[in-house]
């Protein structure tokens, strides 16, 4: 399963746009899929590339689900152990 990362946009210099992932680090995508993408808007980003724009709200939902999702691999996990 592949699960988009959450970032904000730092900057936009044509297709390409600066952005901060939720961890901390800073790196450039492209924003074809997303051209109308604005500094300050949250994004979900996959190999490289803006796949969307979000809200706040939705990002921590995601956030939520993320948690969920890795708390039940844990406890999955303990099983099998």
């Amino acid at each position: 399963m592949c699960l988009p990362l959450i970032a904000q946009v730092q900057s936009i210099d044509g297709q390409s746009a600066e952005i901060k992932l939720l961890e901390g680090q800073i790196t450039n995508v492209n924003t074809t899929l997303a051209p109308d993408v604005q500094a300050g808007e949250y994004v979900l980003v996959d190999r490289g590339m803006i796949m969307e724009v979000v809200t706040a709200d939705q990002v921590e939902e995601m956030l939520k689900f993320y948690q969920e999702l890795t708390d039940m691999w844990a406890v999955e996990d303990a099983a099998h152990v």
